[in-house]
C-alpha cells in the first residue's frame, strides 16, 4: 500500500507569466519587509552609531507602504526598460535585480518621506536586504538554473499528493520503534529527566550557582528545544543513507526521508514537554494565557531545524565528514545556547553571539513563555523568523536541486 501511494501520478503544476511576476513581487516585497525587521532588531539591540532620540520610532507605518511602493516603481521601469537597450540589465524576470533596484528606491523614499528614521538602521536594512536575496534568489537559481516558481509548487503538489505515505511510514516508526520495550515512552522523557536530575544537583549544591527558578525548571525549559533541534539535525544527515535502498527502488518523493525524522521528534517533544509540564507544576508553575505563544515559536523552530536538514542530507552523502564535523558543531552550540545559564549572566561585551544565534533566542523566547509566564519579546525574535523561513527556502531548494544525485554516492 505504501508502495502504490508512493508512485502516484502528480499533474503539472502551470502558472501564467502574469501569476510568476506577481508571486515574485510578493516575494521581494517579503524580503524587503524581513530586511527591515532584522535592521530593527540589530539597531535596537546593539549599542553602535549615535544614541537613539526620543523622537525614533523603530517601525512606522508609512515604511511597509514605501516597500511596497519602491518595488512596484521597480517592476514598471523593468517593464519599460525591456523595450529599451537595458533589456539586457533589467527586465520582469531578473528578479535579484529588481530586489536591488527595491532597496535603493526604498532608502531614497525613506530619506525623503522619513527624515527622523534612524540612517544606521537604513544601512541595516539594505544590507540584510542583500544578503536574503542572494540567499532567497541567488542561490537557488545558481544551483538549478531551471528551477522557477512553477517547478517549485510543483514539487509541493507532488508532496502534498504523498502525503498518506507520509503519515503511514511515520507511524509504523513510532509503533515499530517501543514495540519490543518494556518501558516504551518512557524511554523518551527518562534521558532529560535523568540529565536534569544530576546537572541540578551539580550547579545549586556543589557549585552553588542560584537561580530566580528551581534549576530543573530552568534547564527543562531549554533541553526540550535543544533536543527537538538536535534530532533533526543528526538525524538529518542519515535520513537519506539509512533509506537509500529504498529510493533506489521506489519512486517517490524523497524528502518524506527528512520530513520523517522531523515527525519521529515533534513525537517525542510531545512527551518531553508532557513531562516538562508536570516537572512545572511540581514546583508551582502552571500554564497560563501566555503559552498561545507556544506553536509560533515551535513553527520557527521547526523552519530553521528544517532548513538545516534539507542541507545536511545530501550533503552527508557527498561528503562523509559531516557527521563527525558537526559532532563537534554541536557540541560547541549546545554551550553557546542559554540552555544550562541565563543570558544575563553573560557579561556585556559578548551578547553579540546570542544575537546572531537564532536558536539562543528561540530557547529565551520558549523559556519566558513557559517559566516566566510573560509574552517572549517580539523584537527578538524577528530575525529568527526571517532566518528560519530563508533557510528552509534555501535547503529544500539545495535538496531538490540534488535529488537525482542522490544515488550516485552511495
Amino acid at each position: 500500500m505504501a508502495i502504490s501511494l508512493a508512485q502516484r501520478a502528480s499533474e503539472p503544476v502551470t502558472l501564467s507569466l502574469n501569476v510568476l511576476r506577481l508571486l515574485q513581487y510578493a516575494a521581494n516585497v517579503a524580503i524587503l519587509i524581513g530586511a527591515h525587521l532584522i535592521a530593527v532588531q540589530v539597531r535596537l539591540r546593539l549599542t553602535w552609531g549615535n544614541p537613539l532620540g526620543a523622537e525614533y520610532e523603530a517601525q512606522p507605518p508609512l515604511f511597509f507602504l514605501i516597500i511596497a511602493v519602491a518595488q512596484a516603481l521597480a517592476y514598471l521601469l523593468a517593464s519599460w526598460a525591456a523595450r529599451t537597450p537595458l533589456r539586457r540589465w533589467l527586465t520582469p524576470r531578473s528578479q535579484f535585480r529588481l530586489l536591488i533596484l527595491g532597496i535603493g528606491l526604498t532608502v531614497l523614499g525613506t530619506l525623503w518621506l522619513l527624515p527622523d528614521l534612524s540612517q544606521l538602521q537604513l544601512v541595516y536594512f539594505g544590507v540584510a536586504a542583500a544578503v536574503v536575496g542572494v540567499g532567497g534568489i541567488v542561490f537557488p537559481a545558481r544551483i538549478n538554473p531551471q528551477q522557477d516558481s512553477g517547478i517549485f509548487f510543483m514539487h509541493l503538489q507532488r508532496l502534498w499528493q504523498n502525503r498518506a505515505l507520509l503519515g503511514l511510514w511515520l507511524r509504523y516508526n513510532i509503533q515499530t520503534r517501543y514495540s519490543q520495550t518494556v518501558l516504551g515512552i518512557f524511554w523518551i522523557v527518562l534521558l532529560p529527566l535523568a540529565m536534569s536530575g544530576v546537572l541540578a544537583l551539580a550547579f545549586t549544591q556543589f557549585l552553588r550557582i542560584s537561580y530566580d527558578v528551581p534549576f530543573i525548571v530552568f534547564f527543562l525549559a531549554g533541553l526540550v528545544v535543544w533536543q527537538l533541534f538536535s534530532s533533526g539535525i543528526f538525524g538529518g544527515m542519515n535520513a537519506i543513507l539509512s533509506k537509500i535502498g529504498l529510493i533506489n527502488q521506489v519512486n517517490f518523493p524523497r524528502e518524506i526521508a527528512v520530513l520523517l525524522v522531523i515527525g519521529e521528534g515533534l513525537v517525542d517533544f510531545c512527551f518531553t514537554f508532557l513531562a516538562f509540564v508536570v516537572v512545572n507544576a511540581l514546583n508551582g508553575i502552571y500554564p497560563s494565557a501566555t503559552w498561545l505563544y507556544l506553536p509560533p515559536l515551535l513553527f520557527v523552530l521547526i523552519c530553521f531545524t528544517l532548513g538545516l536538514m534539507f542541507f545536511l542530507s545530501s550533503l552527508s552523502l557527498m561528503i562523509r565528514d559531516i557527521p563527525q564535523l558537526f559532532a563537534v558543531i554541536m557540541q560547541l552550540l549546545f554551550y553557546l545556547t542559554p540552555i544550562l545559564y541565563p543570558v544575563q549572566n553573560v557579561p556585556e561585551q559578548f551578547r553579540f553571539i546570542f544575537i546572531i544565534n537564532p536558536l539562543g533566542l528561540i530557547v529565551q523566547a520558549f523559556r519566558d513563555v513557559t517559566v516566566y509566564g510573560r509574552a517572549p519579546d517580539a523584537l527578538s525574535l524577528y530575525y529568527p523568523l526571517v532566518a528560519a523561513l530563508t533557510l528552509l527556502y534555501m535547503g529544500y531548494a539545495y535538496f531538490k536541486a540534488n535529488e537525482s544525485r542522490l544515488a550516485d554516492f552511495t
